[in-house]
Order: structure tokens, then C-alpha cells, then sequence
């Protein structure tokens, strides 16, 4: 499980990163993971990363008013791609969180692919 100063760290990173661009879409891998029917998760796709913040050890990302809040839990890590084109459809068990969340730059073209 992540620490507090890895959870900052990741906070950072998507702060970079994640804010600005849009939500192609959010995958549940296991139902467990979902905390709430609504609004439902599929109200994020569409809409735009405003913010990041840690609330703990939890990563809230703010789209456009609507929050999706995530703990990384044991496995403590996620995947960035910057390029989702060859990514794999997420398989339940087999992901870094129950949750799987893919967005896409607002304006720009895709970069290569990165991890």
C-alpha cells in the first residue's frame, strides 16, 4: 500500500498530465470498487479533468464538478499512457485498480505511448 508522500507524488503527476484533457471513458473491473449508482460512472465520459487533489490516501480527480475519487489499495501503482490506440480492454483481476480510467487530450493529438 502507498504512503503518503507516493500518493502526493502521483497527485502531482496527474496534476500535470491529467488536468485539461477529457474523459474517453471509465471501466469498472470489479463491482466492488464502485461506491456510488448516482450519478452513474458513466457520467464522467465527456467530461473534462479540472483538478486533482488527495484527500489521504485517496486521489480525487474533479471533472467538470463531478469527482472521481480512487484508492490505489495494495497494488499501490496505476498505468499512464499518454496514447491509448493499442491499449488492451482492461480483463477483471488483471488491472492495477478495479477501476480503469482513460481520457484523451482536449486539443492535441496523441503522443507515443508511454508507461
Amino acid at each position: 500500500m502507498p504512503e503518503l508522500p507516493e500518493v502526493e507524488s502521483l497527485a502531482d503527476f496527474l496534476r500535470a498530465h491529467a488536468v485539461g484533457q477529457t474523459v474517453a471513458s471509465v471501466e469498472v473491473v470489479a463491482f466492488q470498487a464502485l461506491k456510488t449508482v448516482d450519478p452513474p460512472v458513466t457520467a464522467l465520459g465527456g467530461l473534462t479533468v479540472t483538478g486533482v487533489a488527495r484527500h489521504g490516501k485517496f486521489l480525487d480527480l474533479d471533472c467538470d464538478g463531478l469527482h472521481f475519487v480512487t484508492h490505489l489499495a495494495r497494488g499501490g501503482w496505476l498505468r499512464w499512457r499518454d496514447d491509448l490506440s493499442a491499449a488492451k480492454p482492461v480483463r477483471p483481476g488483471k488491472g492495477p485498480s478495479p477501476s480503469a480510467y482513460a481520457s484523451r487530450p482536449a486539443t492535441t493529438a496523441d503522443s507515443p505511448a508511454s508507461s
